[in-house]
């Protein structure tokens, strides 16, 4: 059988395509930069890890944030947007920038709100492992989106809304696995339609919809999944946390 060289190196670029997204795994940039490296950045675009040139950090009594594209916030819930975590899942370099963190499964502590959703007669280990990643991961980028280089890694809008859809389309594909989805639906709905949420917030660049997400995203990472006492509590999400301010 002949074969023409376009058809050969198409046939070989699937095969490479499919084996980056096998061997990417289920977490973080390493597996999202071989789906942004496909097509050629746009020269206006943030690059992850790198600042914005105009960032500074605000002062104590501040009521605007920096965002990753180097313009001010004054997106609310209530007055003044919520302030970064002082600990949160990135680690800051020696010039105090927030670079991003690989998911740490040994503070998974998930509470007893969502804790029937996991386990034996629910969905899989497995499954847990990307709910808690994916929490994770986008948690860090909404930090530092909306709090600037010193919150977060940085990620202007177009790719944070891709990034979730990242997120989403693995757990989605979990779901198709997972012979007892439907003793976790009321978890399952709420996650997909979070992250739905997300898509959409940070398509429109509308701030305050996007520190609706944020503050959802912050407790299901923060306190349903890891239980860290030192930081705040929004009660964002229609799931009791383990504990109250």
């Amino acid at each position: 059988m002949n074969f023409s060289r376009k058809s050969i190196l198409t046939l070989a670029g699937a095969i490479v395509l499919a084996g980056a997204i096998i061997v990417g795994g289920i977490y973080g940039p390493t597996a999202w930069k071989v789906f942004r490296g496909q097509a050629e950045i746009p020269e206006d675009q943030v690059v992850i890890q790198t600042p914005p040139v105009n960032y500074a950090v605000p002062g104590e009594g501040d009521t605007q944030v920096s965002s990753s594209n180097g313009e001010e916030s004054t997106a609310t819930i209530g007055e003044t947007p919520s302030k970064p975590d002082t600990n949160s899942n990135t680690s800051p370099d020696s010039k105090g920038i927030k670079k991003y963190k690989e998911p740490d499964l040994s503070l998974m502590n998930i509470a007893p709100s969502i804790e029937d959703y996991f386990g034996e007669g629910a969905l899989s280990d497995a499954a847990r492992t990307l709910a808690f990643g994916a929490s994770w991961n986008i948690h860090q980028y909404a930090d530092g989106y909306l709090f600037g280089v010193t919150a977060g890694p940085q990620m202007n809008e177009p790719d944070i809304k891709k990034y979730i859809i990242f997120h989403k389309t693995l757990w989605e594909k979990q779901m198709e696995n997972e012979a007892n989805s439907n003793q976790a639906a009321t978890f399952d709905v709420y996650f997909r339609n979070l992250l739905n949420r997300g898509v959409d917030a940070f398509d429109t660049k509308d701030k305050i919809r996007i520190e609706q997400f944020h503050l959802e995203i912050h407790d299901l990472d923060t306190h349903l999944f890891r239980d860290d006492m030192s930081s705040k509590v929004y009660g964002a999400t229609p799931f009791a946390t383990k504990r109250s301010e």
